[in-house]
């Protein structure tokens, strides 16, 4: 447990981890996860500044912050739980096969 806030570190989601569990939470293997994880987190606000949200990773680089434009900001765990509160506070599902938002990262090399 993470002693600054209390958080249990004992399972990472299955969209982020390494076939090797072990090496993925040490050294080069901690390293290459959190590159691997940014990358996929400025993907992700690419897709998400469409729905005037943006998103960020925690100081650990395991739980996503999702906020909006109003100030609002949610921390979620995981991929599967970031989609569906992105859409709450979106107040609308968010559609990765819009065309208005395909259109948009076509343009910006996305």
């Amino acid at each position: 447990m993470c002693v600054l806030c209390g958080q249990m570190f004992s399972e990472i989601h299955w969209s982020e981890r390494a076939l090797d569990p072990e090496l993925v939470t040490s050294g080069d293997g901690e390293t290459a996860r959190r590159q691997n994880r940014h990358a996929r987190t400025r993907l992700i606000g690419k897709v998400f500044a469409h729905y005037g949200l943006d998103v960020s990773d925690d100081w650990s680089a395991t739980n996503y912050v999702v906020g909006n434009r109003k100030g609002t900001q949610q921390v979620v765990a995981s991929l599967a739980e970031l989609w569906p509160a992105a859409g709450r506070m979106a107040g609308r599902p968010l559609d990765p096969l819009d065309p208005a938002l395909l259109e948009r990262l076509r343009d910006t090399g996305a």
